[in-house]
């Protein structure tokens, strides 16, 4: 994707008052074009929804602010001793108003959904487009509003469900909206989403069909569970099991309704860049794609650095549990993220998502190195590496929607039927670590899956989430593994600076 954006994203930006890149905006709103003079050709269209995309890889969202926001709070990584406050806010579960990490983040998710909000006002006005290719870009404005709406209630609850282009400043001052407005709305724009985009796979980078049908799947199981579990702000559900229904619905017609996505078989492979980002048949979805020829951190990703150790060059035999096997250079990082113990002790020892998926020895002009989860140079994830990096440079998509999590959220759904068992097995099966255990309840089964998604989807955003949706943050993050949670536990505070600046805010 990145190759053909960049032709677009220049003439898109004109008139447009939001910056990109590290900055943050010091003013709102979070990003106007003018309607007026702008979205006049299929050539304007095709801009817009570019521009739209290139939120997603940008450092204060998937190249590196979403994980430090949901993978820090977890018992799956801390972060280095001179980090900045707010990952020691997120990491201790303290979190407040200030958080600067929050801060940025919120703003990236508004960001987007101005520029989702741009592409679906005034797209399907475009003359001179052929209908499939107006439906195409106004369902792909659909599907990225819904997923910044999606992380944003997930991560701070109720919050303003903003839908409209902003042409004047006064605007600007909305109030927050209840949780189930905010999931009515998501589940309107992915429908919305799923009856425009009719294409199983488009190009890299780009939303398909088969992602808008994954993430609201995700969307009714999230509700779902939430309900199930007690977890707070979802007394508005009504029925659980009708929506376990919907997400089994929606997750079934990409299991068994599409080929362009399956899982694949070596885990290796999963996360090869030559492999995902070229094969027929790929386990990626839908990802924040990037490119290491780009011109700008954003076009290019650094967050395979957060992960590696500092230390010095590694090199790492390409498949851990074959020696022998092709050996790759992958560098060296940042140090900045840390594997925790609690993550990594939670593996069986024949777990190949452990074996060959976290790196727990190097080489090093010829001399090997062992990883200590106890010490600074810890084992570290494999899944976001590019042995043909240029610089810190990387091409090393971060993943938003892999056939796993769908066929895991399949799983879920289904309860312990005959299906459930046979989705979960699959993945168990890659694992190497053999069936589950059959015979069990339903709340049993469902436990099991959420564990196997804590293992099977580890590093990638997911389990934060996981836990808020079962209402198990106590339960496992204090009970099991001995953190103090004294704010923050199933959303976040809304930042102070959007608290500020729009008197509407409660």
């Amino acid at each position: 994707m990145k190759k053909f954006a960049y032709r677009y994203i220049l003439p898109a930006m004109l008139g447009v008052s939001t910056l990109v890149g590290c900055s943050k905006l010091d003013e709102q709103p979070y990003g106007m074009i003018n309607s007026q003079t702008y979205y006049k050709t299929a050539d304007d269209a095709r801009a817009a929804i570019i521009y739209a995309y290139s939120i997603l890889p940008e450092v204060g969202y998937y190249s590196r602010g979403y994980y430090i926001i949901t993978e820090l709070p977890t018992e799956n990584l801390t972060q280095k001793g001179d980090a900045g406050v707010g990952n020691f806010e997120l990491d201790e579960l303290r979190t407040t108003s200030t958080n600067p990490d929050l801060d940025n983040i919120w703003t990236y998710m508004y960001r987007g959904i101005a520029r989702a909000n741009a592409v679906i006002a005034n797209v399907p006005k475009i003359p001179g487009m052929t209908d499939a290719e107006r439906n195409q870009i106004t369902g792909e404005g659909y599907f990225l509003r819904a997923l910044h709406f999606f992380n944003l209630v997930r991560m701070f609850g109720e919050v303003p469900l903003r839908t409209t282009t902003i042409d004047d400043a006064s605007q600007i001052p909305i109030a927050k909206s209840p949780i189930k407005d905010v999931y009515t709305q998501i589940v309107s724009d992915l429908q919305a989403a799923d009856s425009l985009i009719t294409q199983s796979r488009i190009s890299e980078g780009r939303a398909n069909q088969p992602a808008a049908e994954g993430l609201l799947a995700k969307v009714y199981l999230h509700l779902a569970s939430s309900k199930a579990s007690g977890s707070p702000g979802y007394d508005f559900v009504t029925n659980p099991d009708e929506l376990y229904a919907q997400a089994k619905l929606y997750a079934e017609k990409v299991v068994a309704g599409q080929s362009a996505f399956a899982l694949t078989p070596a885990l290796p492979d999963i996360f090869n860049i030559d492999i995902y980002k070229k094969a027929a048949v790929t386990e990626h979805i839908f990802d924040a794609a990037v490119d290491r020829s780009g011109d700008r951190e954003g076009s290019f990703s650094k967050l395979p650095n957060m992960f590696l150790p500092a230390d010095r060059p590694m090199t790492i035999a390409y498949n851990q549990l074959k020696p022998d096997s092709v050996k790759i250079d992958i560098g060296q990082g940042w140090g900045h993220f840390r594997t925790e113990s609690g993550v990594y002790f939670s593996y069986a020892d024949n777990d190949r998502r452990k074996t060959q998926l976290i790196v727990s020895s190097y080489t090093n002009n010829g001399q090997t190195y062992q990883l200590d989860i106890s010490s600074s140079s810890r084992p570290f994830t494999r899944k976001f590496i590019d042995p043909a990096r240029i610089g810190d440079a990387t091409s090393a998509n971060s993943p938003i929607i892999r056939y796993s999590d769908i066929l895991l959220t399949y799983a879920e759904a289904c309860g312990p039927t005959a299906d459930g068992y046979a989705a979960v097995n699959k993945i168990r099966a890659r694992a190497g670590i053999g069936d589950l255990q059959p015979g069990l309840s339903a709340a049993t089964f469902r436990n099991a899956v959420v564990q196997e998604r804590a293992w099977e989807l580890a590093f990638e955003g997911s389990r934060l989430f996981d836990l808020r949706r079962t209402n198990t943050m106590e339960k496992v993050l204090v009970q099991q593994y001995g953190k103090v949670i004294t704010s923050g536990a199933y959303f976040f505070p809304i930042p102070q600076r959007e608290l500020d600046t729009n008197p509407l805010m409660k």
